[in-house]
Parts: structure tokens; C-alpha cells; sequence
């Protein structure tokens, strides 16, 4: 979170934070909904205009007593970008973000690779041309990994897929290589983010996603390819991290010794697992069951189906549907859970990394901690504007 430089710098964000949420918004609703004198609101408007950061649109309607219609902002998409890569088992899928959140570039790229840092710098190379191409100042890279990581410190801690044993400091090593702020973040709580950046921060309060994927069981070679499950939860309308930043690791309660993969089932082998109905139809029972007493005890209200192709998503979604219904005890108040596909398909994590900065770039600052050291939020937004 950012703290506090410049007294101007809480308001700031907020004005700029609320623009972002809502697109079209005039300054006197800004206003209201902040509790902040319109005199301060149009002053603070005025600098980040000049800056560049927001744009004035339209024209709203006027009120019931006519007058002057209010002018409506936006956040100025190509102010800046931030660049979201997964790095999984079978390679790479790079994203570049607009401030509006669109999806300015996608690349996706199967490849082998010797460490997450040869993982990373491939993904740069790759991305760079299209940034220049397009001339666009970065923000910030995001990364999504199959990990145990600590987001805040930066620290992947560790991971069965991608053969780490011990905690890496990705974040310190990249910012220093490529002096650009980079976030790492497990693969699951990317796509939570991802959701939450689809709606700007809003509209969106106790969710669960669940990420199944279909690939090598860790990058070696000789790996064979298995159901990969991770969950991410939303409480609240933010992402839930738990108490050791582990929250969503997946294993069956009916797993046992010698399982190799996270079911039950020991056979969801490359050849069968989404051919062999007898096989995938037993592990998603299986996994439309804990699914659904996760969404009955936490009284979700949305599921959110990523990583698999469309036809199997669809069988997974009608079990998991069918498990909530049979599940939830209290037939004359019936369980309201929209069960769907993830909106962005194969980019989810991707994505959700990139999303990452943005919800960082447009946060507020933390007003228990001032740092007095760095320039002003405003000075910071300018410097921006002139790399």
C-alpha cells in the first residue's frame, strides 16, 4: 500500500480512485460521494487533467432545475500500462493492460525453461517490441506462479510445480534488474484479482475462483500432466491471502499417501483425464463437492470456473451446481450462487497479475504510515507522464 508524502496526497488518491471505479463520473458526484468541497475536488481534477491521468468525455444531463450540464471523467487509458505474465509448467502467457483495463497485447508461448528468471526474462524479451510499438509507459509487471508466495514481501516461498524448495526473492531481483516496480502473486489469487480489475474494485463481494488446469505436474520433461487445482477467494470484495499468505492450496480430504496428483484418483494420466469420462467424471465429483460445501458454509454468492476448455468447464459447472443444491439444507430459502466461466478464458492469470498493479496503482495510501521521503503522489503522476 502507499503511504503518505504530501498532505494533498489521501484526497488525491481518492478522487483518483473513485474516477477509475466509475467511469463518467462529474466532479460535483465526486463530491458528494467523497464528503469533500467541491472547490478541493475541482482543484485536485484540474491538476491530474494537466498531468493527463483523467480526460474529461461528455456531458451529462442536467438536473431537474435545469442548468449547466456536469462535465463527466475518465481515466486516460493510454496514460500508462502494466504488463501481466504466468509463467506455468508448459510456459508463458504475457498480457499488456491499459488503465481501462483492456488488453492491449496477448502472447502465448510454450516453451521449457531453466529457472523462473530465464521464465521472466523470456517474457520481457517478448513483450518489449509490442510496448514500444505502442509507446507506453509501464507501471508496473505483475506474475503469476503456482506458488506458496508471500505477495508483500515479494518472496516466491515456494513451489511443487516449478521445482523451487526455497524461498526466492523474485521481486528484489527483478526490480533491480529491469528498475520497474514487479509483484509477484500465487496463480489463483491472480484470477481473484482479475475479476475484481474487471469491475474496478467494485460489484463483486464474496466469491471463489477455482482454477483447474490440465498440464505437467512439474516442469520437468519427463513430467506427465495432471488436474491442477488452486482456489482464490474474494471476501469482502478483496482477495483473501490467510494468515501465512497460503490461503487456497487444494488437496482432497479423501487424498492419501502415494496419490500423486491432489485426488483421490491416481490415474487422470495425460491420455485419459477429459477423454476417459469414467476417470474425469470421478474427479470432478470429487471436486464438485468440496466446492460446493466451500460455497454453502461461506455463503458465497459467485464461482468462477478458469483453465479448462469450454466443454468441461460446462460438466464441471453442472456438478458443482447440482452439489450446492443438494447440499444447502434450507429448501424454502434456496442457495443464490451464479456458478460461471471465467471471463478471460486462458489470460485469467496473466491478466489478474497485471490487474495486480493496477489495483496497487490506484489504491489508497495507508494513513497509519507516512514515509515524508518520496515525492508527492502528484509529482509522481508527472515524472510519469514525462518518461
Amino acid at each position: 500500500m502507499k503511504t503518505l508524502n504530501a498532505p494533498g496526497d489521501l484526497n488525491l488518491s481518492r478522487v483518483l480512485r473513485l474516477i477509475w471505479q466509475v467511469k463518467g463520473i462529474s466532479r460535483i458526484e465526486i463530491a458528494q460521494q467523497l464528503g469533500v468541497d467541491k472547490s478541493t475536488v475541482t482543484k485536485i481534477v484540474s491538476s491530474l487533467e494537466e498531468i493527463g491521468i483523467i480526460r474529461a468525455f461528455a456531458q451529462g444531463s442536467a438536473g431537474p432545475q435545469g442548468g449547466r450540464k456536469p462535465i463527466q471523467l475518465e481515466i486516460t487509458p493510454k496514460f500508462g500500462a502494466a504488463i501481466g505474465i504466468e509463467i506455468n509448467t508448459d510456459g508463458l502467457v504475457v498480457v499488456l493492460v491499459d488503465l481501462h483495463g483492456e488488453i492491449l497485447c496477448r502472447l502465448e508461448e510454450t516453451m521449457t525453461y531453466t529457472s523462473i528468471f530465464d521464465a521472466f526474462d523470456a517474457a520481457i524479451e517478448k513483450i518489449i517490441p509490442h510496448v514500444d510499438r505502442l509507446n507506453v509507459p509501464i507501471l508496473g509487471i505483475g506474475v503469476g506462479i503456482a506458488a506458496l508466495v508471500n505477495t508483500e514481501a515479494g518472496t516466491i516461498l515456494q513451489s511443487i510445480p516449478l521445482m523451487i524448495r526455497e524461498a526466492v526473492p523474485f521481486s528484489a531481483w527483478a526490480r533491480e534488474k529491469y528498475h520497474t516496480p514487479v509483484y509477484v502473486e500465487n496463480d489463483a489469487r491472480c484470477c481473484c484479482l482479475g475479476e475484481i480489475t474487471l469491475r474496478h474494485g467494485m460489484n463483486l463481494e464474496n466469491a471463489l475462483f477455482l482454477l483447474a488446469e490440465i498440464r505437467k505436474i512439474t516442469q520437468s520433461n519427463q513430467s506427465r500432466k495432471n488436474l491442477s487445482i488452486g482456489l482464490g477467494f474474494i471476501f469482502n470484495g478483496e482477495t483473501f491471502y490467510g494468515t501465512d499468505s497460503t490461503a487456497g492450496e487444494f488437496r482432497s480430504i479423501l487424498w492419501e499417501d502415494g496419490n500423486s496428483g491432489q485426488f483421490q484418483s491416481n490415474d487422470i494420466s495425460q491420455d485419459r483425464i477429459g477423454q476417459d469420462q469414467s476417470v474425469t467424471g470421478s474427479v470432478f465429483n470429487e471436486l464438485a463437492a468440496h466446492v460446493a460445501l466451500l460455497v454453502n458454509v461461506l455463503n458465497l454468492n459467485h464461482v468462477f470456473l478458469g483453465g479448462l476448455p469450454e466443454d468441461l468447464t460446462a460438466v464441471l459447472t453442472h456438478l458443482i451446481a447440482d452439489e450446492v443444491r443438494r447440499n444447502w439444507p434450507y429448501t424454502t430459502h434456496p442457495k443464490r450462487c451464479e456458478i460461471a466461466m471465467a471471463s478471460l478464458g486462458k489470460e485469467a492469470v496473466a491478466y489478474g497479475a497485471a490487474g495486480h498493479c493496477l489495483q496497487r496503482f490506484f489504491s489508497l495510501p495507508n494513513i497509519d504510515q507516512r514515509s515524508g521521503s518520496g515525492p508527492s503522489l502528484k509529482d509522481a503522476l508527472a515524472n510519469l507522464k514525462g518518461k
